[in-house]
């Protein structure tokens, strides 16, 4: 019986995965940050290799990434690896060799990537009001680390130990489910400095929740003609200056909209103002009353809701990113090699992400990217395995000899049989 060769193909599955990044963009990352000047074992190229390897495979040493390596033999040409390294020279390479070379590949894929990944079925307009082109939504979420090299948020416990942590700023915009701005901070940074890193252009409409909050930051918003919305701070200082008309029927929830005077300090400045609108909303669902602060004057109160209803797309992105990619156990303990790590973590998403796009979300995520990690040195074409059904599979296997059974057939004579 012949061979199936559908689905074989020429590089294993880790070759697969690397060949989603187009050298040229690690080029120009390298280039641009000189990464490879002072190198001559392991280039940027060999550590983001190591590195994607043990991430995907949830290695929690170097020692086992380099001992895996050397098992998979002549196939590492396959992923432009040709030499394999001393531990150590990998581990000096997370420790010295600047993190941002890996950030500025993340950002050159996502703009390769970029049109590929919006989603048509949220082309729709929010309420037939809002494009979710225009909608950037952006939140923080803290990596534990295992020892304080960044600084952690929160009290001193009572034995006076205290865990470092990281926190990732994320923008995303609405319609791609991906991040396009990533700002690496320690856990303990206060969530106001990020707002002034964001380059927002007129017209985009900021979705954030309430620990953002910074009234001078609205009022430069407003200015320049940038939208924002979020939920009000119980303390927040107001004037009220308008109750607006509901055109909605008291049935939807919104039961208040407000136009309203905001006070803030200005540093020498004093105290300044700037008008804002207020809606008030009761979850029908879970009776909960939310109380949202936009500048959207023109929008229907319903679409305000809904607006920042989107903002929890968000949550699962970050919940995707820690379970699926080793974020628990980090392969150095200095700020570069967990920055790193981070880094690639956010590739490897990003490159799975397009993988389930082009196989039309045939398998769930989770699973695909356990498979990936299970099976790298495996020859499988990887798109063609993914996009096969149950009935497909189970037709595969039928074509295959039970080889096991045939070492063992009574006819032939076992291992174990006497040959006398």
């Amino acid at each position: 019986m012949g061979k199936n060769t559908s689905n074989k193909c020429s590089l294993p599955i880790l070759g697969q995965l690397l060949s989603f990044i187009p050298r040229e963009l690690v080029k120009q990352s390298v280039e641009q940050y000189q990464s490879d000047k002072w190198y001559k074992r392991v280039k940027t190229w060999d550590q983001f290799v190591f590195m994607l390897y043990g991430v995907l495979t949830g290695s929690s040493t170097l020692r086992e990434i380099i001992k895996n390596f050397m098992l998979m033999g002549d196939k590492l040409a396959h992923c432009g690896i040709f030499s394999i390294p001393k531990r150590s020279s990998v581990s000096d390479a997370n420790s010295h060799r600047c993190a941002d070379v890996f950030g500025h590949l993340y950002m050159l894929l996502y703009g390769h990537y970029r049109d590929y990944l919006s989603d048509s079925y949220l082309s729709l307009k929010i309420n037939g009001e809002v494009a979710p082109s225009t909608v950037e939504i952006f939140d923080s979420t803290v990596v534990t680390l295992f020892r304080e090299v960044f600084k952690a948020c929160g009290r001193l416990p009572l034995d006076g130990r205290k865990k470092g942590g990281l926190k990732a700023f994320t923008k995303i915009t609405l319609s791609e489910r991906v991040p396009n701005f990533i700002c690496l901070k320690a856990a303990a940074t206060n969530e106001k400095v990020f707002l002034s890193m964001l380059d927002l252009a007129k017209g985009t409409i900021a979705v954030f929740d309430k620990g953002f909050q910074k009234f001078g930051q609205y009022a430069e918003w407003t200015q320049k003609g940038v939208f924002f919305l979020t939920m009000m701070n119980k303390n927040a200082r107001f004037t009220l200056l308008e109750q607006r008309k509901l055109e909605e029927a008291c049935e939807s929830g919104v039961q208040m909209d407000a136009v309203i005077e905001l006070e803030y300090q200005c540093g020498q400045q004093g105290t300044r103002k700037t008008r804002a609108r207020m809606v008030t909303y009761i979850d029908p669902a879970s009776d909960k009353r939310m109380v949202f602060l936009t500048n959207l004057m023109d929008l229907k109160a319903m679409t305000v809701c809904m607006l920042y209803k989107n903002r929890w797309t968000i949550e699962p992105l970050f919940r995707q990113l820690k379970q699926n990619f080793e974020l628990t156990y980090f392969l150095s303990d200095s700020e570069n090699g967990i920055k790193t790590q981070i880094w690639v973590a956010l590739i490897l998403n990003l490159v799975f992400t397009v993988i389930h796009k082009m196989t039309k979300e045939a398998e769930d995520f989770s699973t695909m990217v356990k498979l990936a990690a299970k099976h790298t040195a495996s020859y499988v074409n990887l798109l063609v395995f993914l996009r096969l059904s149950t009935t497909q599979l189970s037709r595969e296997l039928d074509n295959l000899e039970n080889v096991q059974l045939d070492l063992f057939a009574q006819k032939r004579g076992g291992g174990f049989q006497n040959s006398s």
